[in-house]
């Protein structure tokens, strides 16, 4: 059985979690381990009995001379270490680059990359390091791509003529103007060189090539700007739209603009780069979330597959489905429940690599002044862990304690501790609304 991030992304507990928030623990620590970069990697990746599993194919161990690997964005040594674990000595060569440092366990070199969108500087020494390994491998060599949201920021280098702090700067006025977070990974995808747009794939010439992919909903294709899939017309269309839209069309520079009109080169992908597989998604912490609560003796319900909303709107329409679902469910003293728990995933509307801690308090703030049952609670978590300021914490939750045994603070949030670089699919929404009078709803 494949186990769990062995870094431990919670404190252990025995046998279930404890404190006065049991149920929403429980919901968050299930969503973590079913989307866990490191137990995903573990299962698309493996060697038994002679036979290496690679994503969907099945070759002979002995097939490559050589492995090597390279590992990108917030969860980039959950991922290695996947790959290390699956593969073994065969592994030769690897890089990681990401938020945290390389750790002892894994004996290859990396880069500490910022947290942020592109612009930054040493995103040339990144891509770089990249495509020397994956230019040095042969026909009998396998080349895995791990790719994990923030990612991005890591390999998409402007055009020659443009600094990364002109760079950096169209992100940010792109961003203050009303451009989405999907739209900013857009325009990475499209504006920059480097990595992205398929350029990682373009320089996988000889080499067998599997890419894994940690998604957060938007598919395969946008995350970390898509290293092995070239850019299409309609999303230079997109982009343009986009552009104009937000009013920075006219401060495109020449490199920029031949970007966006697709002059600078067509990307060609080698047949023997497959497609990339998406090893954990948010429908994956989804699932496991609501088996979690059910399980615990509560209704579950599907809020929203995904919400791409801002934090206070995206608060605003899940209040609005979370009060819809529990008058549907019309619960009484004796209904056979022990009360309604509505899930729903979402981005809040952020671009990969950016730290998630004050929209996640805004969407908490918002949903607090909403809630209209002294009965609910509601509970934001994320899964990439505490990344960026430590005022934020990974998770919290306001309203009732689900033991209702163990008191609480009126009107303060709770936070709920994880480690960091699990994973990153998105962020988890839990409401929990208890039967009414129950004395013990866990």
């Amino acid at each position: 059985m494949i186990g769990q991030f062995p870094w431990e992304p919670f404190p252990p507990e025995e046998p279930e979690p404890k404190g006065p928030d049991p149920v929403p623990r429980g919901a968050y620590q299930a969503a973590v381990t079913a989307a866990d970069a490191y137990r995903c990697v573990r299962a698309a990746l493996r060697r038994e009995e002679g036979v290496l599993r690679v994503g969907n194919r099945f070759v002979a161990d002995g097939r490559y001379r050589q492995v090597a690997f390279v590992a990108l964005g917030n969860a980039a040594n959950s991922m290695a270490l996947g790959a290390l674990h699956a593969i073994g000595d065969r592994l030769t060569q690897g890089y990681l680059a990401g938020p945290d440092p390389v750790p002892e366990e894994i004996p290859f070199r990396g880069e500490a990359v910022p947290l942020g969108l592109p612009g930054f500087r040493g995103a040339e020494g990144v891509v770089r390091a990249v495509t020397e390994i994956a230019e040095g491998l042969g026909p009998q060599d396998l080349f895995l791509l791990l790719v994990s949201p923030g990612a991005l920021g890591a390999i998409s280098v402007p055009p020659a003529g443009v600094s990364p702090e002109e760079f950096g700067h169209l992100f940010e006025a792109a961003g203050a103007a009303g451009a989405t977070g999907r739209e900013l990974e857009l325009l990475g995808r499209t504006l920059g060189e480097g990595g992205v747009g398929g350029r990682l794939g373009a320089a996988c010439g000889r080499s067998d090539t599997a890419t894994f992919v940690i998604d957060r909903g938007d598919g395969p294709r946008s995350v970390g700007g898509g290293p092995v899939d070239p850019v299409l017309p309609a999303e230079r269309d997109e982009a343009r739209s986009v552009l104009e839209r937000v009013g920075l069309s006219p401060r495109l520079s020449p490199a920029l603009a031949a970007r966006l009109a697709g002059t600078t080169g067509e990307v060609v992908i080698p047949p023997s780069v497959a497609r990339p597989v998406v090893v954990a998604a948010p429908s994956d912490a989804l699932r496991a979330a609501a088996d979690s609560t059910f399980d615990r003796g509560w209704t579950s319900r599907l809020g929203f597959l995904q919400m791409r909303e801002p934090p206070e709107l995206g608060a605003e329409r899940f209040m609005a489905k979370a009060e819809e679902l529990v008058a549907a469910e019309n619960l009484t003293s004796s209904s056979r429940t022990k009360g309604v728990a509505v899930l729903a995933m979402t981005t809040l509307g952020l671009p990969e690599g950016v730290d998630e801690g004050p929209a996640l308090a805004a969407f908490l703030t918002r949903a607090r002044e909403l809630a209209r049952r002294r009965e609910m609670s509601v509970t934001l978590a994320r899964t990439v862990g505490a990344l960026g300021s430590s005022a934020f914490p990974p998770a919290a939750i306001f309203g009732p304690p689900t033991d209702s045994r163990t008191p609480v603070p009126v009107g303060r949030a709770r936070g709920l501790p994880m480690h960091t670089g699990i994973t990153d699919v998105g962020l988890l929404a839990l409401a929990l609304c208890a039967l009414p009078g129950s004395t013990d709803p866990r």
